[in-house]
C-alpha cells in the first residue's frame, strides 16, 4: 500500500489530522470538518447543522461573540464556516506566526459554545431572515427544489438551512442535543495547509483539543433512488428559472473526471455550447449553464437557465438538442483538448490557495479516497478521451432519467413542457410558498 504524501497523525483521542506544508508562501489555512448536515437529520430538526453553525459563533465560556470575530481582525486573519448537504466546515486563514491563534479560537469555538438561550433566539431571527432571502431569490432557490425533485425519498433532497417551521420549531435542548453528538474527537479531521511547523503544529492541536467530548458518530450512509418528476412552481416573477437534473456520480466514481471535463464544456465556461447556443447566437437567456455535484454514495448533474415565458419552448428544444448531440457524438478533438487545458489551469491557479489545498485534504475523511498530490490530481483528467465521455454522456445525460422543475409566472410553462420533446411524464403544477416539504 502506498503511503500518504501528506503528514498525518490520529491523536490518542481519536481527532485525525492531515496536513500539507509548503514555504513559498506567507500564511496558512486551517479546517476543522465534521460529518454533519442535513443528511443525518430528523425532518423535525431540518437545518439544526447550519443552526449550530451559526451558534459556534456565539459565544464560549471565555470568549464574546465580538471577541471571536475581533481576534481575528487583529491579526488581518479570516474566519469563517459553511454547512453542507453532508458535512461542517469551520476554517481560519493565517500569517504563519498566528496559527496558535487560530487553532486556539477554533478549538475553543468546537469544544466550549455556550448556546446561551438570548443569543440562540436572536441566531434563530437572523436564520428565519436568511430563509426568506433564500426564498426570495429564485435563481437560488431553484437547485434546492431541483434536489428534493430528483431525492424525493432521501434527505439528501432537503433542505441546508431548513425550513420556516422547523427552524422556528427546534428548542435549544434539542440543538443542543445533536451538538454534543456530533461533535466529538472520532467525528473530526483537522486540515492544515501552508506554511508551519509540523511538531509545533501537533502539540498545539493536541493540547487544545485534548478536553473535546470523545467519542463516535456513525454517519447516515444516502440510499439514493432517483425521480423523474416534472414540477412547475408558481411565482409572481418576470422569467421562468428552468432546470433539468439527474442522478450524477459519487466521489469515488471513475466516471467523475469524464462528466467533469463533459461538464465545463457542455455548460461550464462562456465557451461552453450551451452558453453560445443559448445566449451568445440566439440570445434567448442571460444565464445559463450546467454543473455537477459529487457526494459520497451519489451526485447530482443539472442544467439551468433563466429566461422569458415566450422563450422557454426554444430554450427546452436546445436543451433537448444538445444534450442528444453530446450523448451521440461526444466533443470534438478540439474541445476535448481545450477543455482539458482549461481544468488543467484551473487546477494549478487554485492550488496557489492554502484554503483551496486544505479543503483538497478532506476528501479521504468525508469520501474514503484519499487526496492525491497535484501532478496525480491531474493526471485522470489528462486520460480522459472522447469514448469515455459518450460513454458517461449516454449513462447520465438520457432525458428520460430526468427530473425537470421550473418556477414561472403562471402555469402556461406546464403546458409548454408537455408540448415539449421532454414531454411524456406527469407535470405537478403548485405555488412556490414559504417552506419545503421534507423526506424521512
Amino acid at each position: 500500500m502506498q503511503a500518504s504524501p501528506y503528514l498525518k497523525l490520529t491523536l490518542d483521542n481519536g481527532v485525525e489530522i492531515i496536513a500539507e506544508r509548503f514555504d513559498t508562501v506567507q500564511s496558512v489555512s486551517i479546517g476543522m470538518f465534521l460529518k454533519s448536515g442535513v443528511l443525518h437529520e430528523k425532518p423535525e430538526l431540518m437545518g439544526v447543522s447550519h443552526f449550530i453553525e451559526h451558534m459556534m459563533f456565539k459565544g464560549t465560556k471565555k470568549r464574546s461573540p465580538r471577541m471571536i470575530a475581533s481576534e481575528f481582525d487583529r491579526i488581518g486573519g479570516y474566519l469563517n464556516a459553511f454547512t453542507a448537504k453532508d458535512y461542517c466546515c469551520y476554517y481560519a486563514r493565517v500569517v504563519k506566526d498566528r496559527i496558535d491563534t487560530a487553532v486556539d479560537v477554533l478549538s475553543d469555538m468546537v469544544i466550549n459554545s455556550q448556546f446561551d438561550a438570548e443569543e440562540l433566539e436572536r441566531e434563530r431571527r437572523v436564520i428565519l431572515e436568511e430563509i426568506k432571502m433564500y426564498e426570495d431569490s429564485p435563481d437560488e432557490i431553484i437547485h434546492e427544489l431541483l434536489g428534493q425533485n430528483i431525492w424525493q425519498h432521501s434527505r439528501l433532497g432537503n433542505p441546508i438551512l431548513g425550513t420556516a417551521a422547523s427552524v422556528a420549531g427546534m428548542k435549544r435542548d434539542q440543538i443542543h442535543e445533536v451538538f454534543e453528538r456530533q461533535y466529538v474527537t472520532g467525528n473530526l479531521l483537522i486540515c492544515v495547509a501552508g506554511n508551519f511547523d509540523w511538531d509545533e503544529l501537533k502539540k498545539l492541536v493536541e493540547k487544545k483539543l485534548k478536553p473535546l467530548r470523545r467519542g463516535t458518530f456513525k454517519p447516515r450512509e444516502a440510499l439514493v433512488k432517483a425521480s423523474t418528476t416534472a414540477t412547475v412552481f408558481q411565482k409572481d416573477i418576470e422569467q421562468v428559472h428552468l432546470t433539468l437534473g439527474t442522478e450524477g456520480v459519487s466521489f469515488s466514481d471513475r466516471r467523475r473526471f469524464a462528466l467533469t471535463i463533459l461538464n465545463a464544456a457542455f455548460g461550464g465556461g462562456m465557451s461552453s455550447r450551451l452558453f453560445q447556443e443559448i445566449r451568445e447566437k440566439r440570445g434567448l437567456a442571460y444565464t445559463v449553464y450546467s454543473y455537477h455535484t459529487s457526494y459520497k454514495k451519489t451526485g447530482l448533474f443539472g442544467v439551468y437557465a433563466g429566461t422569458s415565458m415566450e422563450n422557454l419552448k426554444d430554450v427546452l428544444e436546445l436543451f433537448y438538442s444538445e444534450l442528444e448531440k453530446l450523448a451521440n457524438r461526444g466533443l470534438t478533438a478540439r474541445e476535448l483538448e481545450d477543455t482539458r487545458e482549461q481544468l488543467k489551469g484551473n487546477m494549478l491557479i487554485a492550488l496557489e490557495s492554502t484554503t483551496n489545498r486544505m479543503n483538497r485534504l478532506s476528501t479521504g475523511f468525508l469520501y474514503n479516497v484519499e487526496p492525491q498530490l497535484p501532478e496525480n490530481t491531474l493526471a485522470p483528467y489528462l486520460k480522459v478521451n472522447d469514448e469515455d465521455i459518450k460513454l458517461v454522456a449516454r449513462e447520465i445525460l438520457d432525458e428520460r432519467k430526468m427530473a425537470i422543475t421550473m418556477i414561472a409566472p403562471n402555469a402556461d410553462a406546464a403546458g409548454i413542457l408537455a408540448d415539449s420533446r421532454f414531454s411524456g411524464r406527469t407535470v405537478k403544477v403548485g405555488s412556490l410558498g414559504r417552506a419545503f416539504p421534507s423526506a424521512s
